[in-house]
């Protein structure tokens, strides 16, 4: 009897262990439904980890992606709001398990919700559309966000400003107006030693989230005629057009080598001719669900391969930073932030950034 019992104990346990790896385990999918005659198609893509999807309403076809965890149930949009104003329109998607927004749609193509007409803003949430309020001021530059880390190259060092502190961080002895071996990694900018002149045996590293700076001795002398193709992780990568060489910089510690010539392509390396990286400064591309791209001082939002683009805002003299769905981005001497789920925000401003903004905006 007991072995019986123990028997069927295991017997359920098998089942409730396959019922969680078929109901738990995420799966690529696709579920088709109208809500308030619009068509939606919800799509889970489980490599991706992301929900993707596509609202048909009248002749317009709108797109949302939306980064998540796999969810067991279908049917994530519980409920949406349809504001017209004659043929412009916006959709707002409602429900308990992804954080949805605003989808827009004027003059035949997608846009931003901060783009919308002011009819169309009353019928949304009006904490979308807060008036930029200043902070404070700090060495001329006027602060209406300090959500971020920044550095703003003061032309010897960097301003460093956030929501604890702001700050200098001296680095040169010397004035310099122009600087381009300045890199990201994942946690560090990177900074050649401008103090020297045509080649540079040091690194200066700020840590991001910190504003700490260290100098790293270098075991090679790198010409300043060089450029960054890209980073994985903590690590910067260099190609010294005068030498014909690809070095590996390790931002943590300091630790610079000589490495095989190739490129980053998506998840996978590609050998390179050193002679044709330094003629066309080819960069790493790095697999993403969301790309940024700036055309005619307008900045266009696009979805993986798809063809449609949103218009995200207008007017733009520079991008600064892509980081993830977040891009941040110069409109004469104002700096801004968006992302699609809070739209565009103002962050500074800085009455120099009129004259100079190449090189001088750092951003985590």
């Amino acid at each position: 009897m007991k072995i019986k019992l123990k028997a069927f104990q295991i017997v359920l346990v098998v089942i409730f262990l396959l019922f969680l790896i078929f109901f738990l385990t995420p799966k690529n999918y696709t579920k088709t439904y109208n809500i308030n005659k619009v068509a939606i198609t919800e799509n889970y893509d489980k490599k991706g980890k992301y929900y993707y999807f596509t609202f048909k309403y009248k002749d317009a076809t709108l797109d949302m992606l939306i980064p998540s965890k796999y969810y067991n149930h279908r049917q994530l949009i519980k409920d949406l709001k349809l504001v017209e104003d004659n043929a412009d329109f916006c959709l707002i998607p409602t429900g308990k398990d992804l954080n949805f927004y605003p989808l827009c749609y004027s003059n035949n193509e997608q846009i931003s919700f901060s783009l919308a007409s002011n009819k169309l803003k009353k019928g949304l949430d009006q904490n979308l559309f807060k008036t930029p309020e200043l902070l404070e001021t700090y060495n001329d530059i006027d602060i209406y966000n300090n959500d971020f880390n920044y550095y703003i190259w003061n032309y010897n060092g960097f301003y460093y400003l956030n929501k604890k502190k702001n700050t200098k961080i001296d680095i040169f002895d010397k004035e310099l107006y122009t600087i381009n071996l300045i890199g990201y990694t994942q946690d560090f900018l990177v900074i050649a030693d401008y103090d020297s002149n045509y080649t540079f045996n040091k690194y200066y590293t700020i840590e991001l989230q910190n504003g700490k700076l260290k100098k790293h001795d270098l075991d090679y002398d790198i010409y300043f005629d060089s450029y960054y193709p890209g980073y994985i992780k903590n690590k910067l990568y260099i190609v010294d057009s005068k030498e014909y060489t690809m070095y590996e910089f390790n931002a943590k510690n300091g630790k610079l080598d000589k490495v095989k010539t190739r490129l980053l392509k998506g998840d996978k390396w590609q050998d390179k001719n050193i002679k044709n990286l330094i003629s066309t400064k080819e960069e790493f591309t790095y697999d993403e669900n969301i790309y940024y791209n700036l055309k005619d001082n307008k900045i266009y939002l696009n979805y993986q391969d798809k063809k449609l683009n949103t218009l995200v805002t207008t007017d733009v003299t520079s991008i600064v930073r892509i980081k993830g769905e977040d891009i941040f981005y110069l409109k004469e001497s104002k700096l801004y932030h968006f992302n699609p789920t809070i739209g565009e925000e103002l962050l500074l401003e800085y009455f120099e950034w009129n004259f100079n903004y190449q090189n001088m905006i750092y951003i985590d």
